[in-house]
């Protein structure tokens, strides 16, 4: 990974003149750098959950209901993200989740107010932003 995909140019121009100011010491703030998460690629995916009912007398209406779910690896991800108050998880609508706090996934930087999407959109969110462009965003 290349501290350039995760260092707004700014920070490091302020880097550059600490350094030229008092060559010593440099201050960093706790925040600079975001926390680097990783998530295998077979992960970002949706699985198949499906639930099969038949009545005790087995003369009644039976069916099944089946719903698709993120794989339970990127499900773990998304809950810690949302308990270290990193993203947002709103369940009332598919691709709700916001991000409240910068990080970076799989070397793609999330910034604030960007949408975190289902494990299955998320590989197609990842490629697209490391082919064409995973600037840093304030």
């Amino acid at each position: 990974m290349s501290w350039n995909n995760v260092i707004p140019n700014d920070v490091l121009m302020d880097i550059v003149e600490q350094i030229r100011k008092e060559p010593k010491q440099l201050h960093f703030d706790v925040d600079l750098f975001p926390p680097c998460y990783s998530i295998k690629e077979e992960y970002l995916t949706s699985c198949n959950e499906a639930f099969t009912w038949i009545t005790p007398t087995g003369s009644g209406p039976s069916g099944t209901i089946s719903k698709s779910v993120d794989h339970p690896a990127f499900a773990a991800l998304r809950e810690h993200l949302d308990a270290r108050g990193y993203i947002t998880i709103q369940t009332g609508w598919v691709n709700g989740d916001r991000v409240i706090k910068p990080f970076c996934l799989n070397e793609v930087y999330f910034g604030v107010g960007d949408k975190f999407v289902c494990a299955s959109a998320m590989s197609g969110h990842i490629k697209y932003r490391k082919k064409y462009g995973n600037e840093f965003r304030t």
